[in-house]
């Protein structure tokens, strides 16, 4: 066992000195941390905070000059930098909020798949048999379906909300984590220390949570990573075509939205709503294609 995890620390240090040579890798990793403060501090990052949680304007914007004003909308300014949208609330504060909204969401989907995927992948893989059969059709079933369309069909059924949203995604990601876990644990299943623990008459749950669980978890946390932005995208795809978070939440598939009707008259406010989203999606997924580039084997001699 010790042989087996200097090797992995040793893989694991090659690839955090690689990594810190990256640009790439640092950009992306930049932009989450800034976009996770925003999310962690929005409500103190602006004087309009209780516009973030949908409360109206009060007072409404003035914009003299601009015809726009009428419909609330107002462009850039100094008192509104991102201008304001459609009910005449401050963009920047819904946007902040909306980054809240899907990162809250990204996260809890990732954790939720994760958690599934190696329950499902551990136990097939350590019982194998008509077990591991069973559930790797369970699997090839949900992987049949495209994620987003198997969403549609749950939320539609449970309803559109936040929890909703976040319990769809949650169900139909988890079968890219099974089968990560399954490979990863058929391999360390078969290790000396793992076939000594049997042999010494340590529990079957012992072995998977204590042996089996903490060798099998790298490719999971890249996965993880990678998964981060899709379903920030997903999430906000929902809630473009309505079934996702509900007005007045903040949410920038809602926005996204909300801003289709005025491309020509307002453009800042399709504009600033898709950069974020843009760049959520953009940072998790430099992290997640970087990491995956140096733990992978095949790719060592890239670098």
């Amino acid at each position: 066992m010790e042989r087996f995890r200097t090797g992995m620390f040793s893989r694991l240090a090659r690839t955090v000195r690689r990594l810190s040579r990256d640009r790439l890798f640092f950009f992306g990793l930049a932009v989450v941390l800034v976009m996770v403060f925003i999310a962690v501090f929005a409500p103190w990052l602006t004087p309009y905070a209780d516009q973030g949680y949908g409360y109206a304007a009060s007072p409404p914007p003035t914009c003299p000059g601009v015809a726009t004003e009428v419909n609330g909308l107002c462009p850039p300014s100094l008192a509104h930098p991102f201008g304001t949208e459609e009910l005449g609330r401050d963009l920047m504060v819904r946007v902040f909020f909306g980054v809240r909204t899907s990162v809250t969401i990204g996260f809890y989907v990732v954790v939720v798949a994760t958690l599934i995927g190696l329950a499902v992948g551990l136990t097939a893989a350590f019982f194998g048999g008509w077990v591991d059969e069973t559930l790797m059709r369970i699997t090839d079933i949900f992987q049949s379906f495209p994620h987003v369309v198997l969403a549609l069909v749950i939320v539609a059924i449970i309803g559109p909300s936040f929890y909703g949203v976040f319990i769809a995604l949650g169900v139909v990601w988890w079968p890219t984590f099974a089968r990560l876990a399954r490979g990863k644990a058929l391999v360390v299943k078969n290790q000396n220390f793992v076939l000594a623990a049997k042999a010494g008459g340590v529990g079957n749950g012992s072995i998977i949570v204590r042996h089996i669980l903490p060798n099998s978890i790298a490719p999971l946390v890249v996965q993880m990573a990678l998964d981060m932005g899709f379903a920030i995208l997903a999430e906000a795809g929902l809630s473009f075509l309505g079934l996702g978070v509900r007005p007045p939440s903040a949410d920038l598939g809602v926005m996204i939205f909300e801003s289709r009707f005025y491309l020509t008259t307002a453009w800042w406010f399709a504009l600033f709503p898709g950069i974020f989203l843009f760049l959520l999606v953009l940072s998790f997924n430099l992290i997640g294609d970087r990491v995956t580039q140096y733990l992978d084997p095949r790719q060592s001699g890239l670098r």
